[in-house]
């Protein structure tokens, strides 16, 4: 049986949390909160999905190094890495609701400021969409723990299966868009307005639905890091967010170095993460039983090596390979999620895991796009970078070994 599902001691009177305000919804609220975060899910990978495929068109055009280029991946990810210890100091103060529904507004607003004229408008943008990003990849997962504490599985895989979908769908149209929208590049990325927009809208009922907002506030108790699966969960979730924000961010780029065209190139980053979408559904219920957390984070750490090895070794045919690595990454994303929550020692830690293993994971994962686009920059080809790739899955199947087996303490 996982930590997480073992009866806990009472805790001291100190690390107790403050009294909570009963939370009633209105009987419309539960399932408009399903389709709200749904929505709201959806919003978490386009900002970064959707550049993926027009990089070459953007380097062309704002005339920057491959290192540079990489900041528009690697400027959201330190802003999740730096911002999400945030997110649990703010529902102290403010519901996760209102919290979440601010935070969807800030993608939105980022987003108008990255089809900007200049690179510096638009990396401004780029941290305000990264630093919403932020705080909803923190409150989200906590609050399906909260309010579905006995389906935490299949609510996972629900929001897996959301943000994962968002990075499909943005990565598939985002050059056919820009063909349609007459070739700008800036027209294709403004089109996920639309979808923060959206997101908004449909979460309000999730706000209003309540008649009473919760605030919880932990009046001091252990520190998160005396968990001893916190290190390794948070390498965990740096390492395998690390591996797959590198391939997004740079395999188009890679492919059409390779001779393919920008739209096949999308095409088949498209396929890619379409074909994530059934693994975010089953991991996750898979992972709620302790026995094949291990198995588990070796076989879809071995998927990865192995889509990053074919590319290596057989560049010509990358469609099998971006397979395997769309199904590593639609595994260990999920897997992630969930060991954040069977990992931490009771509910009131799930917020502060989340936020720990979010925020220093996240700032790890975002020295990849730079690292790898700045190997390229060195070594003038994709072979370096590529290895680094490699090197990094091996990490992967190590730090998921060391969170996923029963010890009491880490030994990576």
């Amino acid at each position: 049986m996982s930590r997480f599902h073992q009866a806990d001691p009472e805790p001291p009177e100190a690390a107790r949390t403050t009294p909570q305000i009963p939370q009633r919804r209105k009987p419309a609220a539960a399932p408009l909160l399903i389709v709200g975060l749904i929505l709201v899910a959806l919003n978490l990978r386009p900002p970064i999905a959707g550049f993926g495929p027009l990089l070459s068109q953007i380097q062309a055009e704002l005339n920057v190094s491959a290192a540079t280029l990489s900041l528009l991946t690697t400027l959201p990810l330190l802003c999740w890495g730096i911002l999400a210890p945030l997110a649990p100091l703010l529902s102290r103060r403010y519901s996760n609701e209102t919290i979440i529904l601010l935070a969807t507004a800030l993608i939105g607003l980022g987003s108008v400021l990255r089809i900007g004229a200049t690179l510096p408008v638009i990396l401004m943008g780029t941290v305000l969409v990264g630093a919403g990003i932020a705080l909803n990849n923190v409150l989200l997962p906590s609050l399906i723990r909260r309010d579905y504490p006995t389906r935490v599985g299949p609510m996972t895989g629900l929001y897996t299966l959301a943000v994962v979908g968002g990075a499909a769908l943005a990565s598939g149209v985002a050059v056919p868009l820009m063909t349609a929208l007459g070739g700008a590049w800036r027209s294709s990325v403004g089109v996920w307005i639309l979808l923060a927009a959206a997101g908004v809208l449909a979460w309000l009922p999730a706000v209003f639905g309540r008649q009473t907002h919760a605030r919880t506030a932990v009046k001091g108790g252990p520190s998160v890091w005396k968990n001893p699966y916190a290190l390794p969960v948070t390498l965990y979730m740096g390492f395998q967010s690390l591996v797959f924000f590198t391939w997004l961010t740079w395999l188009p780029k890679v492919l059409q170095d390779e001779g393919f065209t920008a739209a096949q190139a999308g095409l088949m980053l498209a396929f890619a993460n379409v074909v994530q979408l059934p693994f975010t559904l089953a991991v996750p219920v898979l992972a709620a039983r302790p026995r094949l957390l291990v198995p588990l984070a070796v076989v879809t750490a071995l998927i990865s090596a192995a889509g990053v090895m074919g590319l290596l070794l057989a560049p010509l045919t990358p469609l099998p390979w971006l397979l395997l690595l769309g199904i590593g990454a639609g595994s260990t994303f999920p897997l992630a999620l969930m060991f954040i929550a069977v990992r931490a020692d009771n509910l009131a830690q799930v917020p502060q895991l989340s936020a720990t293993a979010q925020g220093f994971g996240y700032a790890l994962a975002a020295t990849g796009p730079f690292l790898f686009g700045a190997l390229h920059d060195r070594a003038g080809n994709w072979h370096a970078p590529l290895l680094f790739l490699l090197a990094m899955t091996g990490l992967v199947l190590i730090t998921g070994v060391a969170a996923g087996r029963t010890r009491s303490r880490p030994t990576i």
